[in-house]
């Protein structure tokens, strides 16, 4: 009768076999990232080629160390040891080193880093103009190395008269950064013209300080020009990007922050003095004609010439005037005239119906007038305080005064009788 195996004790003697095999301890191996998403400790995911697929896992500190961003469907050489996991029977690769498969890891790093800046817009930034006349530069690289020598003989040269100000640094290795970063904070607190940072050339991880992320950010943020000088000619670092002005030596970049050499300078200034001199002279001589046609001319010379033509102006327009005020008196004339002959018939005219309503309104107010009354015989009685109209207003002895149409009569009550 067979024995038959548990799942469990399966399992473990595969798991045995996997651990003890010599040749599984150290697997070198070659595929495609697939199923990567990241995690927040460790990564889970797979590597598969054409033929075939194998789960990967990948510890937080091995993780951690890469130089490079992890992304789906990536290329990559991966070192580690199979194991098997127990639960669920399922083997994997336990990652101990991984790089990117035909590119170095700090170049695959390095790109990766430029994509995400020149995506951001740090490269697209107006640059700004180097000043045409400096009187600080400050310089931030090796102080033994030839960079700093090269700008030094190359400023004295061209224009000894400019400052300039090294700030060592150490510009290769771990250090490296920390170095550069604090360096720049020192150069930003002062009023430099222009910086210049830059370094020997080298490999990529002898350069590699300058394709830092928070170096790159902190030159953006530099409150004047820089001048980025890494490498040689064909090195290009993540400063060169960001800087206001690339220069491919040491020398390149002392040319770009000074201006012309000074003797050029004094040349230039005194062919422009010889030019400006020359074109003074020129507009002297025609202010000197031009004056001497002044004094020449007909109006200098003889001066009563200059006033005939505005006396002969001057009376034709007093004519004028004249003229036309008459001819302007004449028509006011002509229309007071016309106005005066229509104007008498007419006051005439005006003066008759006045005359003719005034009649028949004095004949309207007589025949209403108390003194017409009075003329026909009528007489008006009043005593002291009113007009007598009835018996009961006067008493027997009171005095009278009797108003007629020619004038007044006093009179005294004798007798009273009053009708029914």
């Amino acid at each position: 009768m067979a024995d038959y195996l548990t799942v469990t004790a399966l399992t473990k003697y595969l798991k045995h076999k996997f651990t003890a095999d010599p040749y599984l301890q150290k697997v070198y191996l070659t595929g495609e990232v697939s199923n990567f998403r990241r995690r927040p400790r460790h990564q889970y995911f797979s590597l598969k080629d054409d033929g075939a697929v194998i789960n990967v896992t990948m510890f937080q500190g091995v993780f951690n160390k890469l130089p490079f961003e992890l992304e789906d469907g990536m290329k990559v050489n991966l070192v580690g040891h199979l194991d098997l996991y127990e639960p669920a029977g399922n083997y994997s690769i336990l990652v101990e080193k991984m790089e990117p498969d035909g590119i170095g890891a700090l170049a695959l790093q390095y790109e990766q880093l430029k994509n995400k800046l020149h995506a951001e817009g740090l490269f697209d930034q107006l640059q700004r103009p180097l000043p045409r006349f400096p009187k600080k530069i400050a310089v931030i690289t090796s102080p033994s190395g030839a960079v700093i020598r090269d700008i030094m003989t190359t400023v004295k040269r061209r224009y000894p008269i400019v400052q300039v100000y090294l700030y060592p640094a150490v510009v290769q290795g771990t250090s490296a950064v920390p170095s550069l970063m604090k360096q720049l904070e020192l150069v930003a607190q002062s009023d430099y013209d222009v910086l210049i940072i830059g370094r020997g050339g080298g490999s990529i991880e002898d350069l590699w300080a300058f394709n830092d992320e928070s170096l790159a950010r902190q030159l953006v943020q530099m409150p004047m020009p820089v001048i980025s000088s890494v490498g040689h000619e064909t090195d290009t670092t993540i400063a060169d990007f960001v800087a206001d002005q690339r220069a491919a030596t040491p020398t390149a970049a002392a040319e770009l922050a000074t201006p012309i050499p000074i003797v050029d300078l004094w040349n230039g200034i005194a062919d422009l003095q010889g030019r400006m001199t020359n074109v003074m002279a020129r507009q002297l001589q025609m202010l000197r004609e031009r004056l001497a046609r002044v004094q020449s001319s007909v109006v200098l010379t003889e001066p009563t010439r200059l006033h005939e033509g505005v006396s002969q102006r001057l009376d034709l327009a007093n004519q004028h005037l004249i003229t036309s005020l008459q001819r302007q008196l004449d028509s006011n004339q002509h229309r007071y005239a016309l106005a005066k002959q229509r104007l008498y018939p007419a006051m005439q005219n005006h003066l008759e119906r006045n005359q003719q309503r005034f009649g028949r309104d004095v004949n309207a107010l007589n025949l209403v007038s108390p003194l017409a009354v009075l003329a026909r015989g009528y007489s008006v009685v009043s005593n002291a305080q009113k007009i007598v109209s009835a018996t009961a207003d006067v008493a027997i002895d009171d005095k009278v005064v009797l108003r007629v149409s020619d004038g007044e009569i006093s009179a005294v009550i004798t007798d009273i009788r009053k009708q029914k």
